[in-house]
């Protein structure tokens, strides 16, 4: 065998070579293509036969990226290149970067041109799920895939000499570059404690999505039994994905759930999900299975709910958004809060991929809509499809006797008989438009809505309201704005069902506003010394609002109601005064930096009511003394610190009423983490609106606290609470304590709450880079 010895042994030179020049005139062999590599080395020889190149100590081998091919980097004690196979072997503290994975081994038989070989006793960092993969036997079969051979994965960086905090084992593992780790024999351990076993397991270890099943989740229930759900996840294609999830609940037998995502581009996407199970668990009148002590009946067997939303960009301006609520009663989205497929799950997911939330869980009456939206530089145009569903229980009429089971004739069922209002549809078109050469705004808002309902009244109705709007001459001390209109609503009155209208079918009303806003500004700056300055500024403000109508929706507000806001409005007369306080500091730091931030805020404001007449349905007496001014109100807002906001407001009745409302807000965010939040809230009458003019106190009083804590133990453990207290009907509406545990690669939180329907324990535990993996609870304790 020849050889050159390209620089002496024992002295210590780097030196590159390109190993196309040293292959001779001709370029590298077709192995490698033409892409030269460059090695340092502090030794390097030339071998002829077979052509190679031997280099030892502090070996680096390099692959520029920018020559055509994926980047590389080759770093060892030892290595031999076989220039004619384009094969290296390398030997001693072997690193390897390929992209952005890296590869440690004690040895390494590679083929440089297809990035295939085997690596001895070795660990793969993959960077884009921050996963570590160890194997006694590691076969690279591509650029980024991978067969381990007894070997385990985590998300935590391994530490020489300890076992990580969690890691799956397995005989043999898979890592593919469309998406999955695919493990054999597959054992979850902490520590060196093996906790579970799987004859075979997959989860994600790159970007790129795989077909295959998800983390399991538990849940226990004195109410649904033991539970067990075993999510299935399906890739369709690039941009749609299925999916499943199928489970089964001791106490009400099989659930059955899906989801449904589609992306067609940036502002077209949508999400479908639906859940359904035939409920074992159906209240008759057995007390014994009350979900709530509500005097409702509960007798819904196939029990549903399916809940979607999607955006779709047509171009030129013009969008689409779909909203699906559709539920099986009014007890579904309670019963099912949490999991995968849970109310709260469920709304956390719409309002992130779509900035829109769904109806809180205890709202009856669900609304699904299609709209269209023509958007112009200075109008929109809108079309709606609105759909209401009442899933509202019958009601339970009876007297238990005493054995806790109300038996034939000591109950009756009442149904309900109410049936929503549906938009089919609803048209807008509204829009701003400046007169040249003045400061006049002609400004409209027009509405058509066909309001139709199963059984009852529904209605066509026209809506008509053009406005002018002008704004003050700027320059002097007073700025404000100035707005009128008039307004023409039309009714075509219609009977469905078996109902009747005895009735005229065709009303109108006619309505006029005029509002102005008048204000000016009193500024001035104090010294605070050292550079830095208390900016106070003084803005009162006088604000008119006045509204006449010709009638209240003829022939209707007595009999019938009103169908929405439209059809109702107040005669207004109203003079509204307000003094505003705004407060800002500033000044530079120690760097010469410029700084500023507002300070606070401070404003009083009343409404004096002008009409000479007691104004309507609006809780004045009838009869007796005049009662024209509204509460005098305070809102007042500070942060003394960058971290700490207060906020305040009151009412005061000017008719020995005494304080009527008032609302205290707290949020503090200490340094390390710790945060403290207190809400406390009192209403006299819970019917009260602005401007808070005077009450007979019809309504009921509200008074409740709201507070929120949050500390951060240590840097992995930390703790938050959650409490709404109702004093007015002196009870906790809800209480709920966290712990949460998080190091760096896994988390583990212990939940309790408690409301006073249910009391619940939930044990949730997660890891990076795999997600869920266990989630255990119990409620109803």
């Amino acid at each position: 065998m020849a050889e050159r010895r390209i620089t002496p042994g024992g002295v210590l030179c780097s030196i590159v070579v390109t190993l196309a020049v040293l292959a001779g005139a001709g370029p590298v062999l077709a192995s490698t293509g033409t892409i030269p590599w460059e090695i340092t080395a502090d030794s390097l020889v030339r071998l002829d036969e077979p052509n190679s190149i031997l280099a030892e100590g502090n070996v680096v081998m390099i692959r520029p990226k920018n020559l055509g091919s994926g980047g590389m980097f080759i770093r060892a004690d030892w290595a031999r290149y076989d220039v004619e196979r384009g094969t290296v072997k390398a030997r001693g503290n072997v690193y390897i970067l390929s992209g952005r994975d890296e590869i440690t081994a004690k040895s390494v038989d590679m083929d440089l041109g297809s990035e295939t070989g085997t690596f001895r006793d070795s660990t793969i960092f993959m960077a884009e799920n921050h996963m570590y993969v160890t194997g006694q036997e590691v076969v690279k079969t591509g650029e980024f895939s991978y067969t381990l051979k007894k070997g385990w994965a985590t998300a935590c960086k391994p530490e020489e000499g300890k076992s990580p905090p969690w890691s799956f084992t397995s005989s043999t593992t898979k890592l593919t570059v469309d998406g999955m780790a695919q493990m054999t024999n597959a054992v979850f351990h902490v520590k060196n404690a093996p906790l579970a076993y799987t004859p075979y397991f997959t989860f994600p270890a790159k970007t790129k999505r795989e077909s295959g099943l998800l983390f399991p989740e538990w849940s226990h229930s004195s109410r649904s039994g033991l539970g067990l759900m075993v999510p299935l996840f399906l890739n369709v294609s690039p941009s749609t994905d299925i999916t499943l999830y199928p489970g089964y609940l001791s106490e009400r037998g099989v659930q059955y759930g899906g989801e449904f995502r589609y992306v067609k581009g940036p502002e077209s996407y949508g999400t479908f999900m639906l859940s359904y199970m035939r409920d074992d668990l159906v209240e008759g009148a057995d007390l014994t299975n009350e979900y709530k002590t509500d005097d409702l009946i509960r007798r819904e067997t196939n029990r549903y709910w399916l809940r979607g939303k999607a955006n779709h960009d047509f171009g030129d301006n013009l969008t689409g958004r779909l909203d699906l609520d559709l539920v099986s009663d009014q007890d579904y989205l309670q019963e099912f809060q949490d999991g995968s497929m849970g109310y709260t799950a469920s709304n956390l997911l719409f309002l992130d991929q779509f900035g829109r939330d769904l109806r809180e869980e205890t709202i009856y009456e669900r609304e699904s809509s299609l709209q269209l939206v023509k958007v112009w530089s200075n109008m929109i145009a809108s079309g709606e499809l609105r759909t209401r569903q009442d899933t509202r229980h019958d009601i339970l009429l009876g007297t238990d006797d005493g054995d806790g089971v109300l038996e034939e004739g000591e109950y009756s069922i009442l149904s309900r008989t109410t049936s929503p209002l549906q938009a089919l549809p609803r048209l807008d078109f509204t829009g701003r438009i400046p007169i040249s050469g003045t400061r006049i705004s002609t400004a409209w808002d027009s509405e058509y809505v066909n309001y139709w309902r199963e059984e009852g009244v529904g209605t066509q109705r026209l809506d008509l309201h053009p406005k002018l709007i002008s704004f003050l001459p700027r320059g002097g001390w007073i700025e404000g704005k100035l707005s009128g209109g008039a307004r023409e609503t039309a009714y075509q009155l219609e009977s469905y069902g078996d109902s009747s209208w005895d009735k005229e079918r065709f009303q109108d009303r006619q309505a006029y506003d005029f509002t102005g806003n008048m204000a000016t500004i009193l500024l001035r700056d104090f010294d605070l010394g050292k550079s830095d300055w208390l900016e106070h500024m003084i803005r009162p403000n006088l604000v008119y609002e006045y509204l006449t109508r010709t009638q209240e929706l003829p022939n209707i507000g007595d009999s019938f109601g009103y169908f929405d806001g439209v059809d109702r409005l107040e005669r207004k007369n109203w003079l509204t005064w307000q003094f505003n306080n705004y407060f800002t500091v500033g000044g530079t730091n120690k760097k010469g930096d410029f700084w500023n931030r507002n300070l606070g805020m401070f404003k009083v404001l009343q409404t004096y009511d002008l009409r000479e007449e007691n104004p309507e349905n609006s809780g004045l007496p009838a009869e007796g003394r005049r009662y024209d001014w509204s509460d005098l109100r305070f809102e007042a807002t500070v942060s003394p610190v960058p971290n700490w906001a207060l906020g305040y407001q009151t009412n005061v009745s000017m008719y020995g009423k005494g304080v009527t409302r008032y609302e205290l807000l707290n949020q503090y965010n200490f340094t390390g983490g710790h945060s403290l939040g207190l809400n406390y809230r009192y209403l006299q009458d819970s019917g009260m609106i602005a401007p808070y003019f005077y009450t007979d106190l019809t309504g009921e009083s509200t008074h409740d606290l709201i507070g929120m804590a949050g500390v951060r133990l240590t840097e992995t453990i930390s703790a938050d609470a959650y409490l709404v207290k109702s004093f007015s009907e002196d009870h906790t509406v809800e209480s709920r304590v966290r712990l949460i545990y998080q190091p760096a690669c896994w988390m583990v939180e212990l939940e309790t709450s408690k409301t006073p329907d249910d009391q619940r324990v939930m044990l949730i535990f997660s890891l990076d880079g795999v997600g869920r993996f266990a989630r255990l609870g119990k409620s109803n304790l």
